[in-house]
Order: structure tokens, then sequence, then C-alpha cells
């Protein structure tokens, strides 16, 4: 039995209905995965927390899907390039919308965005987000750009409805 990252649904009055609802994949280290999971929730978004590559992809190769995937540019022990180049690779996820997101990166990793900036753009990323200090507020922004205008679960409702 494979160990899936679960879906963690929007809750209290932020909660949409399914047809508003967008699914976010978030890829970083245990402790900024909890920040930026309840910035999202609390948005109203379901959200899929995933601190490694194999994580990420036990969920995305399923019959799971993400409208946005957001993923630390500066990962611990593994790289953000290579999760980036084997989405794109996968004609199920080449068009998924992926946000790099450089948070509180240090004064090596400051130093390091623009290039990587510029690399993450090159493999495919829509966008870099460079956050020196968390801000929930800007990080739902950023988000709010690449969302698709149908969240994916609801698009692949009306096809199956239209086909049956």
């Amino acid at each position: 039995m494979t160990n899936e990252p679960k879906v963690e649904e929007a809750t209290g009055e932020d909660k949409l209905a399914a047809k508003h609802t967008f699914r976010i994949l978030i890829m970083d280290t245990p402790e900024h995965v909890d920040q930026l999971k309840t910035a999202c929730k609390d948005a109203g978004h379901s959200v899929v927390p995933a601190t490694t590559i194999q994580e990420a992809f036990r969920f995305l190769d399923g019959t799971n899907h993400a409208d946005v995937i957001v993923c630390a540019a500066h990962l611990e022990d593994e790289s953000m390039f290579e999760f980036l180049k084997r989405l794109r690779a996968n004609p199920l996820h080449k068009d998924s919308m992926f946000m790099t997101l450089s948070l509180a990166p240090g004064p090596i990793g400051g130093q390091l965005n623009d290039s990587t900036e510029r690399a993450c753009r090159l493999l495919g990323a829509d966008a870099f987000v460079s956050m020196p200090e968390f801000d929930a507020a800007q990080l739902i922004a950023e988000i709010k750009k690449l969302l698709p205008r149908v969240p994916l679960m609801e698009k692949s409702r009306l096809e199956s409805k239209r086909k049956g």
C-alpha cells in the first residue's frame, strides 16, 4: 500500500462549493508546508502537502490532480529543478501550473534567486515568487494569477456529464 499524500479540504466559513474549490499541491520543508497549507486552506482551497518529490508524484501519478503546484525554490535534500523537469516531461502534468516559491531564502539563497528564477523559467515554471518574509495575502494573490477559470475537478465532472 502506498503512502499517498492526503487532500486537506478548506475548513470553516471559507470552505467553498466544490465547483469553486481549487486544489493546491505544496512541496516544501515540513515547517513551511504547514504555514503555506494554512494560508491556502484559509483562502478556501483544498491542499495537498508534500515534503519530497516522491510524495508529490505518489499523489500526482494516481487519479488525482492539482490546479497549481507550489514548490520551494531551495529544497533541503532534493532538487526543485529535477522535480520540475520530471513534471514537464510527463504528458499528464506538462501543462500543470507551477509556482516556484523562494521563502526566506537567507543570504546565500537571496543571492541565487536571479539565477534560480531564470533556470526555473527555462524549465517551464509559470511563476517565481520571492518572499524574504512570509506574507499569506501575497501568496494567495500569486496563486490566484495561476488558477484556471474552472477547477480541474469541476471541469472533469462537466466533461463526464457531457459524454454520458
